[in-house]
């Protein structure tokens, strides 16, 4: 079945507006069809982000329609009482809920409207076209940069099972069909449907498997892309397609020829993690990435990939 349009689930503050644009710029070319993307971003920001991002391509939504982060704190701080880790983990609180807005919109976009969608993190930049989905069903993707085993072990409590073998499903990115929707829906989660109060709910469930599951504080314990990527796996139990990006090691934004490079050589998307506070993030989008780290990151991504893009499938057609 041929897709008419291509839907498109972002989550942003305004430091990423110019990532967006540029994003925009790159599905446009890549995909010849109707492209709606859906930027959910803060209360507050709201019209800066209806001001920059004012093609008819975009749908600016605010996160308290989703649900206000009061009352997602108000949710953690009522599970988390006997938690000895609440304080350190509650630092890191907006992390969980930008997943939850991520998980809420898009279930509740497939449920209203009968449509396919794809999370894309507002960072990442696309190099070369993705196909999403085949059949009316996601591609199922995987990577090998990583493998976060506190991430497994909160989708085991969700899920109640786990695949045989996988590999990460954490590409920044994961498409979601109107089925494996389906599917997610009816078979992991505790209640009915409601989409007035899905927020809250994933927010409960998923707070409620991470305190059941790990004793000790691990920093990050949740993934959203892991647990829907591991749902759709489960509900279609096909061969992961490796995937080749580009991420971790960047200190600056690559120049038009990296790009060109990259994108021959089959890198997917760049991620550039600008906002996250070490020694190569901060002020990235004003520098460009040197030739020198460029050449070994690139060296190192690819030796990599296909080294263990053999025993990726070895381990499949073992453990399967």
């Amino acid at each position: 079945m041929l897709e008419i349009e291509l839907n498109i689930c972002q989550v942003s503050l305004n430091r990423d507006i110019p990532l967006i644009l540029e994003n925009y710029k790159n599905f446009k070319k890549f995909y010849k069809k109707n492209i709606h993307f859906f930027v959910i971003c803060p209360n507050e920001q709201v019209n800066e982000f209806k001001e920059k991002l004012y093609f008819d391509e975009f749908k600016i939504i605010d996160e308290n329609e989703i649900i206000e982060f009061k009352e997602f704190e108000n949710i953690y701080h009522t599970l988390s009482k006997n938690i000895d880790y609440s304080e350190v983990m509650a630092k890191r609180l907006k992390w969980y809920y930008q997943q939850v807005l991520k998980i809420s919109f898009s279930i509740n976009f497939i449920k209203k409207y009968d449509k396919n969608i794809v999370i894309w993190d507002a960072d990442t930049i696309l190099l070369k076209k993705i196909i999403f989905f085949q059949n009316n069903i996601s591609v199922k993707y995987g990577n090998f940069f990583e493998f976060h085993k506190a991430y497994y072990l909160t989708n085991e409590y969700i899920l109640k099972k786990l695949p045989n073998y996988f590999i990460s499903s954490l590409n920044q990115f994961i498409a979601i069909s109107k089925d494996e929707c389906n599917f997610f829906v009816n078979n992991f989660l505790s209640k009915e449907f409601d989409e007035k109060y899905f927020g809250a709910e994933i927010s409960k469930i998923i707070f409620q498997s991470i305190f059941a599951k790990h004793k000790f504080y691990n920093g990050s314990m949740f993934s959203e892309y892991e647990l829907l990527g591991q749902s759709n796996y489960l509900y279609n139990p096909i061969k992961q397609k490796p995937l080749l990006f580009l991420r971790f090691g960047l200190d600056g934004k690559l120049n038009d020829s990296q790009k060109n490079i990259s994108s021959f050589l089959g890198f997917k998307h760049i991620t550039y993690e600008h906002s996250h506070k070490n020694i190569k993030g901060p002020g990235m989008l004003n520098r460009t990435q040197s030739w020198t780290g460029f050449v070994k990151i690139i060296f190192k991504n690819f030796l990599k990939y296909y080294l263990r893009s053999i025993k990726h499938t070895i381990m499949y057609n073992f453990k399967r």
